[in-house]
């Protein structure tokens, strides 16, 4: 018996890539079909000559996803491999929504492709997730080419078909609520709540009453628990897990074990899914006995790693152009200072990184940042960091009152006056500083944001020489509404 060779179609404009396929596929027995004429390729399609499809996304003249729906009218099963120099969170997430079988972002990997054909091949028909809606780019908070952001948006395109528990570890600033929001607004429950329990902020006495709001099964009537139904349908977002302890911890487990649903048909349908984040190796505080074994594994159904921005740092450009976009002020930065960012450690992530280009964009507008700019806000930074952690926010007064104690045991012997003032200016600059950077130097705002009003706003700004960030604000904005009417 003679057995039908598998055809292959190839759509590229690019002839190398074109020429490599088509050897390969070739010599691994194939029938193989390229070309880089759109309409040729569909019409050997709707003639039934092709088995599978593999496609650029960036065509020539048309819209690589507008082929693939050409593509689909013709044979809805056939699979299709997209392949796209194009490597952002938006063109994974409209794979899924096309029902794409794969998607390879360039250069990819001979190999993988060639086995994700075999399997392609052997299971032609295959049931995809399909959401509505149509995908802009500039809603998407995720940002970055690099291998490490296409693999994630890769996981978070699959992941949005599902109501799968999440689990989302990555050093603080990495971005892990912007992921888990992604995950709600383009998955099952995007049309209902997004319920956030910050659980790093509460103290174990509140953790089972917390958890209780989002549990109807402890209402007798019945009515009432349909209209909890109704209300508590989506996701639940459980932030920063690693910081319970064991007691609420087992508060924790509990309550997703007796509530994971809120159906009471026992049909077992998922009403909302459950999606947790920690900035710590969970495995890691589970083996030194720091973290429940059970609730780890309960959670950790479907693992996402974001890494730091030291191992991604190719995507900085980027990020930091993300960061300007909307801004009035037009910055620039000399090739010493990007050379600078791609080599510094960011400890805060993508957070510092904002935060000094929001820095920079108030106390420098419409210059050259120099890299002394940005060492000086580094270091700045760095000072306050040294007794106030990003990662373990702590009360301000057990911070003043640490303070406090290496300047009584450095000063010892020594008389001291003026202490009560010296304390308030030490806290109250930075704080008015922060505050207009915040506030992106808007005296009102700032003002507002305090609690006082704007005349000891100025004469606080004036006693700390803090007018210039107003000055510079307020300038920089008048100069673009200038420019603007010219």
């Amino acid at each position: 018996m003679v057995i039908k060779k598998s055809t292959i179609l190839i759509l590229d404009d690019d002839t190398s890539i074109r020429t490599v396929l088509s050897q390969a596929f070739t010599r691994l027995d194939y029938n193989v079909m390229a070309t880089t004429k759109v309409e040729l390729g569909l019409d050997w399609v709707k003639k039934n000559k092709v088995d599978l499809v593999i496609t650029d996304i960036m065509m020539p003249d048309i819209n690589g996803f507008d082929v693939i729906d050409r593509i689909k009218s013709f044979n809805i099963d056939i699979p299709i491999i997209a392949i796209s120099a194009l490597s952002t969170l938006s063109t994974a997430l409209e794979v899924e929504r096309k029902n794409i079988f794969e998607y390879f972002p360039k250069p990819f990997d001979l190999n993988k492709l060639i086995a994700t054909v075999r399997k392609a091949l052997k299971s032609l028909k295959v049931n995809f997730y399909n959401f509505d809606g149509i995908i802009h780019e500039e809603n998407l908070p995720l940002i970055g080419q690099s291998t490490a952001m296409q693999e994630l948006y890769r996981m978070i395109a699959r992941l949005i078909r599902s109501d799968l528990t999440v689990l989302i570890t990555g050093e603080s600033g990495t971005g892990k609520d912007l992921v888990a929001k992604v995950l709600h607004n383009y998955g099952n429950g995007k049309n209902n709540l997004f319920i956030t329990i910050n659980l790093a902020i509460l103290q174990d006495d509140d953790i089972e009453n917390e958890l209780l709001k989002y549990t109807p099964f402890i209402h007798e009537n019945k009515k009432e628990i349909n209209n909890l139904e109704k209300n508590y349908k989506g996701t639940l977002f459980l932030d920063e897990i690693s910081e319970l302890s064991l007691s609420a911890q087992f508060h924790l487990l509990k309550f997703l074990e007796k509530n994971f649903c809120f159906s009471t048909n026992n049909s077992n349908t998922k009403n909302y899914r459950i999606i947790a984040t920690s900035k710590n190796n969970l495995f890691e505080l589970v083996k030194t006995g720091h973290f429940r074994e059970d609730l780890f594994y309960c959670l950790n159904i479907a693992p996402i790693y974001l890494p730091p921005l030291r191992e991604r740092t190719e995507d900085i450009p980027l990020l930091i152009q993300h960061f300007l976009k909307n801004d009035q002020n037009i910055i620039n930065f000399s090739n010493e200072t990007m050379d600078y960012f791609l080599t510094y450690s960011w400890p805060g992530n993508i957070r510092e990184l904002k935060n000094i280009i929001t820095r920079l964009l108030i106390l420098y507008p419409y210059e050259t940042i120099e890299v002394d700019f940005v060492k000086k806000i580094l270091n700045d930074s760095s000072m306050i960091d040294k007794s106030f952690k990003l990662d373990s926010l702590k009360p301000l007064s057990k911070l003043i009152e640490g303070h406090l104690n290496r300047y009584f045991i450095e000063n010892k012997g020594q008389p001291i006056s003026n202490l009560h003032e010296k304390i308030i200016m030490e806290v109250e600059r930075p704080l008015i500083e922060m505050a207009l950077v915040e506030a992106e130097g808007n005296q009102i705002k700032t003002a507002s944001m305090l609690g006082i009003n704007r005349n000891t706003l100025r004469k606080k700004m004036k006693m700390f020489n803090l007018l210039e960030l107003s000055k510079k604000h307020k300038g920089s904005t008048c100069l673009e509404k200038s420019i603007s009417r010219k």
